[in-house]
């Protein structure tokens, strides 16, 4: 296990050296808890309710060509201190039989591990070390970067609320569910905190953003802080927030601006490259920008001046950085405080640091050399636990409990306790919203809403099932007119993500009333990322909370939000602007900026009907400049120069460059083709910047395309397949990358709707390249009729008869529900199914694996030919004298008519042959089962 060691000589320094020569405060001394070989390359620690350490080894981490070396496993061991004497003297392995471990938690009746893609649980419900069975994957979804391996998922740890939380890292943006989950009811994240219960089997994805969140800790009141290497390094983490990265736009458009971490200070020299604090030992500011490892202390063994203070390992550093938390505005602040030790040894590399039941510290230490542990090779036999006391400590007085949080003293200990317990009722957690309390006062709104739907992503939820509890948004609502606590005021606009859609301007408008927050760090962007899906859903209720928004920024980003939407739905702008002349002129100001920022990067705008008398205005008169600028761009229009420079602005926010993006290929300068190459790769614009380049019929362009199929975002490579497919020259270039050995586009994301669309070509040459490349298409009716017949003879009445029918609604969801319909669940492209002969297995049968046999004149297939050269083929869903929209495979395009050239009805379905090919057999059965099932079933 312990072979490809570091090519370097160089070892750590001894154990009992390392923890001697610690530089410690007065009063405290480090020793050694366990050292290698008792415990190597430990990467996370966790503590069971009989005071034991539950530490996770990770062999598998591997270099940067490797990423992760899968002929090694990971273990699990407990460690335990019997005699009280300092040192572990009891090792024992759980488990070494998982791959890619990050973190592990103990409770709930076994052993919860993170081993990205999945969540694991291992049963040991008997509590005798040993598991009861093979680990359960009861999550997954958690991305491994192929190009990004140090940002995965990771920090297991049960919170207040009984939920269990986790972190994951930017560069590893994943889709969450339990599995099986289809694509349209994961949750997605991008970098951030999430969290799981394990009894309602619900995954949350708390908010996004940061780098790569490596260490979290609950204050005495419970408010969850979190720790990111890279950027900023302390953040508060607020369900619903969209924090700043260090690259990259929100895959949400609407989320204009993203909150920055609380810590008022950095580590690091900030007037140069952030790289060049990684000589971080020497830094007198704190040892650099990597943090790695987070607690709060909150024992009484330690002298009064380190209680409540929380500390983070500094990997640059070599040291533990101490931040002390302060309440400010409505959120927090924090401030550096004297390093608490700095290592000698140079291996030592800290990873955790959490408070033992003894109220001592232990710290883990990776012991390697190296940035991200890899640039002077791969160590794997070294691992070392510390121990840090204070030597004149008394035991302390509040026993070791789990979970954690429970700690403090007061009413929410106790509160957390009856709610995981299920002693608490909505009626008494509303009496607590008037406690004397502020901390109380914010748990009862979030466990009033506990196991209410969050949307934090892109919108409302998909089918979320709200509660019908009139008394608990009538109360909220209360609370929003009546509270003054800023931290109460930020939980209910944290908490409008938790709302169905139509109670949220309700209760934001009484928020954004009051004024004392204008310039609040948190509160105004928070209440916008709540009300962001009011743009599609009910802009008219965004306009009543802009006429009572007393908050420039809030305001500025609802007008912005709105601005965006003037062409295809201009009334609510037209409402916002005329409301907007009663509000002072430092509002209206605000106005003004939304509607300006909204509209950089567009070529020209149609004059909103409100514009005229807003114009005069007394903003308008303060600010003749940028009323000259819109006045423009409702006149003739952006200068084709201005939006040049707009793309290829650095300094430009990646939304603003989109937006001219767009205008500059709908203008088609002479230049667009460079510009548009010169941006491919860029992976937050190189999606639009391909569509530029589809209008040029030029090899070269598709072969540069193709080439660069993987630096596109995955759920951006279906509209590359497809731009790929939409010549003959640039079929030729995707077939060649087909499965190449160099920058290779698989094969599977190449679809047999793909391979139809080639061979419509009519070129030999390209049905050669395409049957030696990606196979043959067999379309004669004898081979249909053959898996037809085959088929039949497989679902059998008695293996339909066991089908999973729960796993056959889940099977259609993935696979169908994007054009059909049934039982009123999926989109009305295709023909709705529910009324169809699906009691038939002939019936069915025949429809899927001989689509274009019999189609209906309205769901056939149209092949446009367009001027410059491009063929889309789909279902044409609208059309009128200037505009059709088509749904291709992957996405709606609209289409102006004058640049049609040929539009071609085929006899041929638009549902993609070989739906079943990449099936199961159990998954035919039951997706057929489903299928001809006579009613509803719940989702698994």
């Amino acid at each position: 296990m312990f072979n490809n060691e570091a090519d370097s000589q160089a070892s750590p320094m001894p154990a009992d050296q390392a923890a001697a020569t610690m530089k410690l405060p007065d009063g405290f001394r480090a020793t050694v808890y366990a050292s290698e070989p008792e415990v190597r390359n430990p990467i996370a620690m966790a503590w069971d309710e009989r005071g034991r350490m539950w530490v996770a080894e990770n062999y598998t981490y591997s270099d940067r060509t490797q990423h992760f070396d899968l002929s090694l496993r990971d273990r699990v061991i407990i460690l335990n201190d019997r005699d009280g004497d300092g040192h572990a003297e009891s090792r024992k392995v759980f488990t070494d039989k998982v791959q890619m471990l990050t973190s592990v938690e103990v409770g709930r009746g076994g052993v919860w591990l993170m081993c990205p893609p999945q969540l694991l649980f291992v049963p040991d419900a008997d509590g005798d070390d040993v598991p009861d069975g093979p680990p359960e994957v009861v999550l997954d979804g958690f991305t491994v970067s192929q190009s990004n391996y140090h940002n995965f998922a990771n920090g297991l740890r049960w919170g207040p609320d009984g939920w269990l939380y986790g972190r994951c890292g930017h560069s590893c943006p994943g889709n969450l569910g339990v599995p099986g989950t289809p694509d349209d009811r994961r949750v997605p994240i991008d970098g951030g905190m999430w969290r799981y219960h394990p009894q309602r089997k619900t995954v949350e994805v708390l908010n996004h953003g940061t780098v790569n969140p490596w260490g979290s800790d609950w204050d005495a009141n419970g408010e969850l802080f979190f720790i990111n290497t890279v950027i900023g390094h302390l953040w508060h983490s607020i369900p619903g927030a969209h924090f700043i990265e260090s690259f990259g736009e929100s895959p949400n458009p609407l989320v204009f601006e993203r909150l920055d971490m609380i810590a008022d200070h950095y580590h690091y020299d900030r007037s140069g490259s952030w790289t060049k604090s990684r000589a971080g030992a020497a830094n007198d500011l704190g040892g650099g920008h990597a943090h790695i490892g987070m607690m709060i202390y909150q024992s009484d063994r330690w002298p009064k001046q380190y209680h409540d203070k929380l500390f983070t390992l500094n990997m640059h550093g070599l040291r533990a950085n101490v931040e002390s938390l302060r309440r400010q505005g409505a959120g927090y602040s924090a401030s550096h405080q004297p390093d608490f030790f700095i290592s000698q040894d140079p291996f030592f590399r800290g990873i955790e640091i959490s408070v033992g039941p003894d109220g001592d510290v232990y710290v883990l230490d990776w012991s390697d050399t190296g940035e991200c542990h890899d640039h002077t090779g791969v160590h794997r036999t070294s691992g070392r636990v510390y121990k840090i006391s204070y030597t004149a400590g008394k035991k302390p007085s509040v026993a070791f409990a789990k979970p954690v949080c429970l700690a403090g003293e007061g009413t929410l200990p106790q509160l957390w306790r009856d709610y995981q317990a299920g002693k608490t009722t909505p009626r008494q957690l509303r009496g607590l919203l008037t406690d004397r309390d502020e901390h109380v006062r914010v748990w009862a709104i979030r466990l009033l809403t506990d196991h209410w739907p969050l949307d934090t992503f892109m919108g409302p939820l998909r089918d979320a099932t709200y509660p019908d509890d009139p008394e608990t948004l009538a109360a909220l609502k209360q609370t929003a007119i009546d509270d003054t606590s800023g931290l109460v005021q930020l939980t209910l606009a944290s908490t409008l993500q938790r709302l169905p859609v139509e109670h949220r301007a309700d209760i934001a408008a009484e928020i954004v009333a009051h004024g004392q927050y204008a310039d609040d760090r948190d509160l105004p962007m928070m209440v916008w990322f709540g009300l962001m899906p009011l743009v599609e859903n009910d802009p008219a209720a965004l306009v009543d909370v802009a006429a009572r928004c007393r908050w420039p920024d809030t305001l500025r980003w609802i007008t912005r939000g709105l601005a965006t939407k003037v062409e295809s739905t201009p009334q609510p702008l037209d409402n916002l602007l005329s409301v907007s002349l009663d509000l002072p002129a430092t509002l209206q100001t605000s106005v003004l900026r939304g509607m300006s920022e909204a509209y950089r990067g567009w070529l020209k705008v149609p004059v909103p009907d409100g514009w005229s008398a807003f114009s005069q205005s007394q903003a308008a008169a303060d600010d003749p400049d940028l009323v000259r600028e819109l006045n423009l761009l409702f006149g003739d229009g952006r200068a084709i120069d201005e939006l040049r420079d707009i793309v290829k602005s650095s300094k430009v926010p990646l939304q603003t460059r989109q937006s001219a993006l767009r205008s500059l290929i709908s203008a088609r300068p002479d230049d667009l083709r460079e510009i548009c190459e010169s941006l491919l790769g860029q992976r937050e614009l190189n999606a639009t910047a391909a569509q530029g380049l589809s209008l040029y019929n030029d090899p070269a362009v598709a072969e540069k395309l193709a080439k660069m199929y993987r630096r596109f975002h995955i759920s951006d490579r279906p509209q590359l397949i497809e731009i790929l497919v939409s010549r003959p020259s640039f079929a030729a270039a995707l077939l060649d990358r087909i499965d190449a050995d160099k920058d290779p586009i698989p094969r599977g994301d190449v679809t047999a709707f793909h391979a139809r669309q080639i061979l419509g070509f009519g070129d030999d040459a390209l049905r050669e390249k395409l049957t030696e490349a990606w196979g043959a298409l067999r379309d004669s009716p004898s081979d249909r009729r053959e898996k037809i017949n085959a088929m039949k003879q497989q679902l059998s009445g008695d293996v339909l008869a066991d089908a999973d029918l729960s796993a056959g609604r889940v099977l259609f969801k993935k696979t169908c529900s994007q054009c059909h319909r049934l039982f009123g669940d999926g989109e009305k492209i295709g023909p709705d199914l529910t009324g169809a002969q699906r009691s038939s297995l002939e019936y069915l049968l025949e429809n899927i694996l001989d689509p274009s046999a019999v189609v209906g004149k309205d769901h056939r297939m149209t092949i446009v030919l367009l001027d410059d050269g491009r063929v889309l083929n789909g279902l044409v869903v609208s059309k009128n004298d200037k505009t059709m929209v088509i749904q291709t495979q992957s996405r709606q395009e609209t289409l102006p008519i004058d640049s049609i050239e040929n539009v071609k009805e085929t006899t041929l379905s638009p549902m993609p042959d070989g739906l079943l090919t990449t099936l199961t057999e159990t998954q035919i059965r039951d997706l057929i089962g489903y299928l001809m099932s006579p009613t509803q079933v719940e989702l698994e």
